[in-house]
């Protein structure tokens, strides 16, 4: 096999790939031996048939297709290694003559990564927006919210249905379901405050015009823990304060993760808008193509059809404004790999591990089952490009020209 590199564009490359008449004669033969074994024709043994006569029966072409298709699948992942050439998305093959006894020559075209040659990406000016200050109300809304993760449903001996109360009704075939009720008029549990157990509730059933029957049989409400020492001992802290220490710790966190992220979105977009280049183009179509049909598969086409009308778009709006983000975050990616090869940004594997440990211990799940849970999803090798990236992202922010809301440089 010879192969050359034809033409080469930003995005696409062709080549041009030759395989010898011997080669293309064994294929032919291998095909001729694999067909006859299973061709049955009167006066012939099953096997037997001459290619002479199986060639004046079907033409001189019978097997040409399949041996075209059989050397271009076997020999073009090998000009695309030899020539280092790394796909991303499906070839487009060209074939003009193919005879037995002759050299076989195609050209395939695929698509490529750009070659994105960067400048002037360190020294970025960006404005700061600063890190905000954690609230007292923050801090109580945190801790109301672990009161309500920590809180256990009891029966309700009196009173009548409310918000936030779990209700447990069935219908006249007996069968039970046991529903949160909600404040939301637009939520059917709502219909049930105000009930009381035994009462019947009309609700509706399949169609607009058809309803049924429910009956209260139990009512729940949520008992909350008193918010005190022994609520922050339960949590694992030393008291109430190491509890609000440890919230206003995590807030603040969050918060300064906003805030590098905004700056490294900023500093993200300066690089793409001082550097002009292009994602490949059928790999950016396959990507949108491919979230459209997940999202249909995910939520149904009514449902989709509900979300197009709650955003006011079209399905071809909607499509657009898909390809604009996948196109930005293709750039990006783009960028940050490129960054990352030129000033030498990378994750040793015994880093990864550390990484993987530190992740485990925060979800409160083994290591080796995260490891195994993002290996099965096809997601290990992302996730550790991601890191790879936040890396990037920690370069940029650090060798970036940052301005505070004063104008003071910082």
């Amino acid at each position: 096999m010879k192969s050359t590199i034809k033409d080469r564009k930003a995005t696409e490359v062709t080549l041009e790939i030759t395989i010898d008449s011997n080669t293309v004669n064994n294929k032919l033969d291998e095909i001729y031996n694999k067909t006859v074994e299973e061709l049955d024709l009167p006066g012939f043994r099953k096997g037997k048939v001459p290619k002479s006569f199986v060639k004046a029966r079907f033409g001189d072409d019978v097997f040409y297709e399949d041996a075209q298709k059989e050397l271009v699948e076997e020999y073009l992942p090998k000009a695309l290694e030899e020539n280092e050439i790394n796909p991303v998305s499906e070839p487009e093959t060209e074939i003009e003559d193919f005879e037995q006894g002759e050299d076989f020559t195609f050209e395939a075209s695929v698509e490529v990564m750009p070659e994105v040659e960067l400048e002037d990406y360190k020294g970025i000016e960006v404005e700061d927006p600063g890190t905000e200050e954690v609230t007292e109300e923050e801090i109580e809304e945190e801790i109301q919210s672990l009161r309500e993760e920590n809180g256990q449903l009891v029966p309700k001996e009196e009173g009548v249905v409310e918000a936030g109360d779990h209700v447990t009704v069935s219908d006249p075939d007996g069968n039970t379901q046991e529903v949160e009720v909600s404040e939301d008029e637009d939520n059917p549990t709502s219909d049930l405050i105000g009930k009381s157990v035994g009462d019947a509730v009309e609700v509706s059933a399949e169609t607009p015009d058809e309803e049924i029957e429910l009956e209260v049989s139990d009512i729940k409400e949520l008992e909350l823990p008193e918010i005190d020492d022994e609520f922050a001992k339960d949590l694992g802290y030393d008291d109430l304060e190491s509890l609000r220490t440890e919230i206003k710790s995590d807030l603040f966190e969050q918060k300064e993760k906003e805030r590098t992220d905004e700056i490294g979105d900023k500093i993200l977009e300066k690089i793409i808008e001082k550097n002009d280049f292009s994602p490949p183009k059928k790999m950016l179509e396959q990507i949108v193509n491919n979230k459209v049909e997940e999202t249909k598969q995910q939520i149904g086409d009514d449902s989709f059809a509900d979300l197009l009308e709650q955003e006011g778009k079209t399905e071809e709006d909607w499509i657009e404004d898909l390809e604009k983000s996948t196109e930005e975050q293709l750039k990006q990616r783009l960028v940050l790999e490129r960054i990352a090869e030129l000033e030498d940004i990378e994750l040793s594997d015994e880093e990864f591990e550390e990484e993987l440990e530190e992740q485990a211990e925060k979800q409160g799940v083994n290591p080796i089952k995260l490891k195994n849970q993002l290996r099965a999803q096809d997601r290990l090798e992302s996730y550790r490009d991601s890191l790879t990236h936040e890396r990037v992202f920690e370069f940029l922010i650090d060798s970036a020209n940052l301005i505070s809301e004063e104008g003071n440089d910082e």
